[in-house]
């Protein structure tokens, strides 16, 4: 049967099964793993219309079977995740419901995904060295090639989650090498993952900056809900209106000074700092004047009536709550910025052996690959 009569048997076969089936569709859709099915029939129909079903096969194959491996390597670190999807002519994903604890977890969750792979065309190799086919010697080209792609030292590939316990600064090289190939290739595909990868280095290059304004906040929120603290025993309020007054408009001055010119990121980073303090004070100084005057015009309430036992304010005690809940994420964030990707130097060095081993098992099966494709082309 040649190409065309076999896209149209695929074709005639898809409609009869949405004809006859489509209950079984729609069931799949509300259980765990039916979106990971139904893109994946998708994905096969898509690649095996246009590059034929054997192809089909293979690819969503060695996609499925790379995708389990981060299932498996998350299940055992105990971090949920999304079932796979299959997205047509890009790949397949699987999301992470929660963040790992650390950069050598991500690591092992991200190396999952290739070592899986590597084993997913083992049996390929093997049948070429029975029968010859060399229909598996493109198998094994082909599942080399797309974990060796992934390997790529750039984020979100599995390369650049990978060598981020040595460190994050090798992204850069990553984008390098990606950019070139993006070029050469004038792959969309490439384009968007080179976009993401330059996306995901700049956010934890401004790590560093980012934390310092977070401490800022965190010193604001804690001088906050002291103020208001003792707000309910001070006997007038009007010496801390004139205070409040001044605050908000001396830090709307110095931010309108500092807002007249635009400054780069890295080599200007000390005023840019300067410029967001200034922010932080006029919005704490705003806020506090709006509560100031929010709680004065609320009626102050006793117990049981008695004057000498009034209740303590519920909208300023609301407020340092909020206060006190804000404090505590940005300690988290800020514990997470020192030591997310901080790792022994034994980890590093396991992950740098294990990297460079896969890496380089790959490139030699893809070099098999395409060595026998050459003598048959």
């Amino acid at each position: 049967m040649d190409k065309k009569k076999s896209r149209s048997a695929l074709a005639g076969i898809g409609v009869f099964l949405l004809a006859k089936f489509k209950w079984a569709f729609a069931l799949l859709k509300w259980t765990k793993f039916g979106g990971t099915f139904i893109t994946m029939m998708v994905s096969l129909g898509a690649y095996a219309a246009i590059y034929g079903w054997k192809f089909g096969v293979a690819i969503v194959y060695l996609l499925f079977v790379h995708e389990m491996g981060h299932l498996v390597a998350a299940r055992i670190k105990g971090v949920k995740t999304s079932p796979a999807i299959f997205i047509p002519f890009m790949g397949a994903l699987i999301s992470m419901k929660e963040r790992p604890q650390d950069a050598a977890t991500e690591a092992f969750l991200a190396y999952g995904g290739p070592l899986a792979g590597l084993i997913s065309f083992l049996p390929a190799y093997a049948l070429y060295e029975q029968n010859g086919d060399p229909f598996w010697a493109f198998v094994v080209f082909l599942g080399a090639m797309i974990n060796l792609f992934n390997l790529i030292p750039v984020s979100p590939l599995d390369g650049g989650r990978i060598v981020s316990v040595l460190s994050t600064k090798i992204w850069l090289v990553g984008l390098v090498l990606l950019g070139i190939y993006a070029f050469m290739t004038h792959s969309p595909l490439m384009v968007l993952i080179l976009i993401i990868g330059a996306v995901s280095w700049w956010n934890r290059a401004r790590e560093n900056y980012r934390g310092s304004i977070l401490a800022y906040e965190k010193q604001k929120l804690i001088e906050f809900r002291q103020e208001i603290g003792r707000w309910p025993g001070l006997f007038s309020t009007w010496q801390l209106k004139e205070t409040l007054a001044i605050q908000e408009e001396t830090a709307k001055r110095t931010e309108e000074e500092g807002s007249r010119r635009r400054l780069i990121p890295f080599l200007q980073d000390e005023e840019k700092l300067d410029r967001e303090r200034a922010r932080m004070d006029r919005e704490f100084a705003e806020k506090a004047n709006a509560l100031l005057r929010t709680w004065e015009d609320e009626p102050e309430q006793y117990e049981d009536g008695d004057s000498e036992r009034p209740v303590p304010s519920s909208l300023l005690a609301d407020e340092e709550r909020k206060a006190s809940a804000r404090i505590g994420q940005i300690d988290e964030e800020l514990h997470r910025y020192r030591t997310y990707y901080t790792a022994p130097a034994s980890v590093k060095w396991k992950v740098l052996a294990a990297y460079l081993i896969l890496a380089g098992v790959l490139s030699l099966f893809m070099l098999y690959g395409h060595r026998i494709m050459e003598l048959y082309r």
